[in-house]
């Protein structure tokens, strides 16, 4: 356990250091998103606007608001990439009036993104998720 723990601390830790570096060499893979609702990724929450969705590396994905001030580095696990040539898809989960994050896809690849803290304890509560798909441009 303690040895997973240390793994992502330094995984994240090196994406934190080399991070800037990646973002800027995979301009062309950035996804560009108008999401219009309030959403959470990991413990952090955002508002409604405007996003790029960039991978850092493989297994990690910088969202970053289009006014720089609201941004996250996350760990995801492999997912399907979608069937729409051309499309790119954020997949959320709604519970109420929450949103998660929960999957990131475009033609070629696709990320799934852990459930958080809040979300685990939701979905204990025995509240069914309803996926809210948005297309976005890259």
């Amino acid at each position: 356990m303690k040895s997973s723990i240390l793994g992502i601390a330094v995984s994240l830790g090196l994406c934190a250091a080399l991070g800037p570096l990646s973002l800027k060499a995979q301009t062309s893979g950035t996804i560009h998103a108008h999401i219009p609702f309030g959403f959470t990724v990991g413990s952090q929450s955002f508002a409604a606007g405007e996003y790029e969705v960039r991978q850092v590396t493989t297994g990690v994905l910088a969202i970053q608001g289009a006014d720089r001030r609201s941004s996250i580095m996350t760990m995801t696990t492999h997912a399907d990439p979608n069937a729409t040539p051309g499309h790119t898809r954020l997949t959320f989960n709604q519970y109420g009036d929450r949103y998660f994050l929960s999957q990131v896809s475009d033609s070629d690849r696709g990320w799934q993104l852990p459930a958080s803290a809040v979300e685990k304890e939701l979905i204990a509560q025995s509240r069914a998720a309803k996926p809210v798909v948005l297309v976005a441009g890259k």
